[in-house]
């Protein structure tokens, strides 16, 4: 393999460079340049590199080879996908020149935690230049470009913490515990400092809504889009969008219909322009509809814009939304306004075949046409989007009454699903009662597809609650029963978060009109509360007791025994989260004998595996073994794969501890099968964890490895910081 500095000399003569020239070009010194080819210099800086690349035109393979000839021996190689999120631009981007040149200036060379952000109203363009810029910079940031729809102006934005999360994850990172905003900022700064990544941030609604995404110090950069001018972020530049002047617009147009029918029909093509308000977005729709209608004069579209109903307040999109929506069929025309009702980002067929109550085979080839008619895009197969503006357009069209229904069908979905996986996960729970198969679905037949489904759609589930709760006519009902439907989805996925903030609406609906849900919902907020708080502040795990004491209250005075067993074993479990010990097992023993009496054998379980643990916790092994062994034995007889699971782990554990290698690799395995079976995927990972241990006790130290490995993916992504840093460690000293 050639030097690093003949491969450097032999590109540079390609390229019909000297060394001074080149050295011009990369902003590099000549005498750099000859210390490089003769060798003198045999390990240049990444971003000597870079500038070299850039100035010599590389790309692809040709660069990864440059690169790789001036790595040191033994340098690890680099095999973790680059992350490239952003979407493609729009066809045809014309105009914006001095605009994009200062883009390009401004992020073109090495610099530190460069901000820039565009502001503009909406439809100006704002996006479609970030995207421009982005792709041509996309090499300047060799370790990829992430892309987020901030959604600032949406009625539901995200929660930064959500967007911090994903962001953290996508550079390998694991959230910080308790996750704080501060905290989670913090942690993103330090994973991104080392690393070259463009961040585009689309949407913003202000200055505090994005500035915990922006990156501190290092080579990354962030183009960040909004509605208003982001003045008080003092570390941006700032480029102002205004409408394009008529030159730029004319050319818009003549780069969508063709140059030729613009010079026939100059004043025509003015006219077009000015009653589009000079609005790229505009622009581009009316381009595409004369586009695709070769025999349309220019003055035709010129008279139909002159009409004032036919546009968007002054700026001229009503128009040009009305006249794509004039082109369907009638059919298309009553069902579109039904799409822009959700405030999400987009929509999956099955969402909006319920959206308009149709079946999803012809809701999908709707949803097609529209895409080829671009008043919708798919970001990805089965899924679609509406721009902003023509969800405002499209919602003033809906006929009044229908927006509720076509909401209430969507959260009776969501509903269903929940409940199917409830039946799936958990068919011996008591809240069965309430749902009297009122939310029964014909959809997918195993607990591997329903939650898959409940994934794809778990980011939406909390917008679509708080939005059926804040519509007159969703049935109250509906919307509980979403938060009740999803309590072991949302323990199997450990989506804490999630669970505490639609079962907070869906509690406020019921409180004082259903007892039983309102009980139930009190509960399961205890439950998620001491989850979230695990490890956490104090706070956590007061509300986590005072849910749960009312939750007990409740059942008492409702005088359902069964459930207050239910909840005294959670009261059990939670106790013994925040390390009260004593009252912990005082529940535990109050639930286990409260179901005994009512010979509810098939809900022990659990009990006896808390209560196991706990009293492992006071030194009694022997207690321990016989509670676990005696969840596992219960578990077989009713069939609860949860119970049987969580008493093989604890089992497994108690023999690891003791130095019985290999019965806890037994018992280990064959718990971890069975939550794999149940789809719940931390406990998995938690056994995972505790097996690979086992293994290591047996001095099996590949097999170890490889299981600690499976375990370590499970929790990146299910676990916490704490746990994914405890086997990242084991790893490590492996």
């Amino acid at each position: 393999m050639d030097s690093f500095g003949a491969r450097l000399r032999h590109l540079r003569r390609t390229a019909e460079l000297t060394q001074e020239a080149l050295a011009e070009k990369s902003g590099l010194s000549s005498q750099a340049i000859g210390a490089l080819e003769r060798g003198d210099r045999r390990y240049p800086h990444r971003d000597t590199l870079d500038r070299l690349a850039d100035a010599l035109g590389l790309a692809g393979d040709d660069r990864a080879e440059f690169a790789a000839a001036a790595a040191r021996p033994g340098s690890p190689a680099r095999t973790e996908a680059v992350p490239r999120e952003l979407p493609g631009g729009i066809a045809v981007f014309t105009g914006r020149d001095t605009e994009l040149d200062r883009l390009l200036g401004l992020l073109g060379e090495p610099r530190q935690g460069v901000v820039v952000a565009i502001a503009g109203m909406a439809g100006v363009g704002k996006t479609a230049l970030a995207l421009e810029a982005g792709h041509r910079l996309a090499r300047r940031f060799p370790d990829g470009s992430l892309h987020l729809d901030l959604r600032g102006h949406a009625a539901d934005p995200p929660d930064p913490l959500d967007l911090l999360d994903r962001l953290i994850r996508e550079l390998g990172g694991e959230p910080p515990t308790p996750l704080s905003l501060d905290a989670a900022s913090a942690r993103f700064r330090t994973l991104l400092a080392p690393k070259r990544v463009l961040l585009l941030l689309d949407n913003a609604r202000d200055a505090a809504h994005v500035a915990p995404l922006l990156p501190g110090a290092g080579g990354s950069a962030a183009i960040v889009t909004s509605r208003v001018a982001l003045t008080d972020l003092p570390q941006a530049h700032q480029v102002l969008l205004d409408v394009l002047p008529e030159a730029d617009a004319l050319r818009l147009l003549a780069a969508e219909i063709g140059a030729e029918r613009v010079a026939a029909e100059p004043a025509a093509a003015r006219n077009v322009a000015r009653l589009c308000g000079y609005l790229p977005l505009a622009l581009h729709l009316v381009g595409a509809r004369l586009a695709t209608r070769p025999r349309w004069p220019v003055a035709h579209l010129a008279h139909r814009l002159e009409d004032e109903r036919r546009r968007l307040d002054e700026t001229g999109v009503r128009t040009s939304f009305a006249l794509a929506i004039g082109a369907l069929d009638d059919p298309t025309a009553r069902a579109y306004p039904l799409l822009s009702l959700l405030d999400v980002p987009e929509l999956s067929v099955p969402v909006a075949s319920r959206l308009l109550d149709a079946p999803e085979p012809e809701t999908e080839a709707l949803l097609e046409r529209l895409t080829d008619e671009h008043l919708l895009t798919t970001p990805a197969p089965g899924w679609y989007r509406l721009h902003d503006l023509l969800r405002l357009y499209a919602r003033e069209q809906v006929p009044a009454g229908e927006g509720a229904a076509a909401i209430t069908r969507v959260v009776e979905l969501c509903a269903a699903m929940a409940w199917q996986s409830m039946a799936l996960v958990s068919a011996a729970s008591h809240r069965h009662d309430w749902a009297a198969g009122r939310w029964a679905a014909a959809g997918p037949a195993s607990a591997e597809e329903v939650f898959a489904w409940l994934d794809r759609h778990q980011a939406h589930l909390v917008t679509v609650v708080r939005q059926a709760a804040a519509t007159p006519g969703v049935p109250r009902e509906a919307i509980a029963a979403v938060g009740l439907g999803l309590y072991e989805y949302h323990r199997a996925r450990a989506r804490w978060r999630d669970a505490i903030q639609v079962d907070e609406v869906a509690l406020e609906l019921v409180d004082g009109v259903d007892p039983v849900a309102a009980a139930t919902l009190r509960n399961d907020l205890g439950v998620a509360e001491a989850e979230l708080a695990h490890g956490g502040e104090a706070a956590g795990y007061r509300r986590s007791h005072a849910f749960l004491r009312r939750s007990l209250a409740d059942w008492e005075t409702i005088g359902d025994e069964r459930q207050l067993a239910g909840t005294l074993n959670n009261l059990c479990f939670v106790y013994g989260l925040g390390d009260d010990v004593d009252a912990a097992i005082g529940f535990g023993e109050r639930s286990l004998t409260l179901n005994r009496s009512l010979g509810l054998r098939h809900v022990e379980t659990l009990t006896l595996v808390n209560l196991a643990v706990l009293y492992g916790r006071q030194g009694d092994r022997a207690r321990e073994l016989a509670y676990a062994s005696e969840a596992v034995t219960v578990g077989e007889e009713t069939g609860d794969v949860r119970g049987m699971a969580y008493g093989r782990m604890r089992i497994g554990i108690v023999h690891r501890e003791l130095g019985r290698f290999d019965v806890a690799v037994e018992e280990l395995s064959r718990s971890a099968d069975l939550w794999r079976a149940a789809g719940v995927r931390l406990y998995e990972a938690m056994t995972l964890a505790e097996l690979g241990r086992a293994h290591l006790g047996r001095e099996e130290r590949e097999r170890a490895r490889e299981v600690l490995t499976d375990a370590l993916e499970l929790l990146r992504e299910y676990g916490g910081a704490e746990r994914v840093a405890e086997v990242r460690a084991e790893l490590d000293r492996l």
